[in-house]
């Protein structure tokens, strides 16, 4: 079987592994999304990252300090705020709305990604950034409109966008820390400072969790690091450009565990919403038929080497 695979080209296992990365971020939301609802949203994050962090510190006993050394440590206390900030606001949404309409939301970080890359690193604004954002924010409007009472943003909206924004912030922060830091170290960090961060606010309204919620947590805390993983593998062996498509992956996986889990349908006019919002974010990723630059895929999880530019997930 692994054979078979290494045949394949490096487009083809990239894409393969992207699609198997939405899969298990998808998994990463029915966990969060079955812990129970007297369970704070803030206390859900304080028992990922209290279940996640002993996993990842067994790894550094074993392969050593050197994988999570960090030249940056200030960008990487930034960029875990943001991410787990930004993974708060998401497992509030999952609360007020399915999976499947969650994730449509967050598509729109692409375009949200573009937008700040302009303001902080000063990229250049083209014709073609301008009208994907803005056709992004047609797909936005189309998905909130049967939602919205007047001129108001029902909060599970609200908290996905802003999770979105704090998703593609991150981003910018991934990318310059690609220059310098490991991948390890990329994955390690933020869960330090969830620890740090996010147990001291949920100890303030601790409630008591059954087994069943850490078991949930921790499954979220286990298909989080899988994600991640795999998403590093796909950009690995093919261009973000040539893998980034297969996130979209993410709506119908989040359509099929709606209905296996929670017996739950998004509005038809979340998939139009969607298309709107992806097809924006195709013309976005569009780069006329340039050829991606293959990377052994063999290589460690630890490598200093700065990887491809990264895929950013919810996870």
């Amino acid at each position: 079987m692994t054979e078979t695979l290494l045949r394949l080209s490096g487009n083809v296992r990239g894409v393969l592994w992207m699609t198997a990365a939405m899969a298990s971020g998808v998994c990463v939301d029915v966990c969060a999304k079955l812990v129970s609802h007297d369970v704070p949203t803030a206390q859900i994050l304080a028992m990922r990252a209290l279940t996640t962090v002993p996993v990842f510190l067994i790894i550094v006993m074993f392969l050593g300090t050197r994988l999570v050394r960090t030249k940056r440590p200030m960008a990487h206390v930034a960029r875990g705020l943001l991410w787990y900030g930004s993974l708060f606001f998401v497992f509030f949404a999952l609360r007020q709305m399915s999976i499947a309409e969650v994730n449509a939301y967050l598509f729109i970080e692409a375009l949200l990604t573009v937008l700040l890359a302009v303001v902080i690193l000063g990229e250049k604004l083209t014709a073609r950034k301008l009208i994907a954002t803005l056709l992004g924010l047609v797909g936005v409007w189309v998905m909130c409109a049967p939602r919205m009472q007047g001129f108001g943003v029902p909060l599970g909206v609200g908290a996905a966008l802003i999770g979105a924004f704090c998703f593609s912030a991150q981003t910018l922060f991934a990318k310059v820390l690609t220059r310098t830091e490991t991948n390890f170290s990329m994955l390690f960090w933020p869960q330090i400072i969830a620890v740090v961060i996010w147990v001291p606010i949920a100890i303030i309204t601790w409630h008591p969790a059954s087994l069943a919620d850490w078991l949930y947590s921790s499954g979220a805390g286990f298909f989080a690091m899988m994600t991640n993983y795999m998403v590093l593998r796909a950009v690995r062996v093919a261009d973000a450009s040539v893998v980034s498509p297969a996130a979209y992956t993410a709506l119908p996986f989040s359509v099929a565990m709606d209905l296996i889990f929670f017996d739950m349908l998004p509005m038809p006019v979340i998939f139009i919403g969607a298309g709107i919002v992806v097809l924006a974010v195709m013309l976005l990723d569009y780069k006329g038929g340039a050829a991606p630059v293959e990377v052994d895929e063999a290589a460690s999880i630890g490598e200093d080497d700065p990887s491809p530019k990264p895929v950013s997930v919810k996870t």
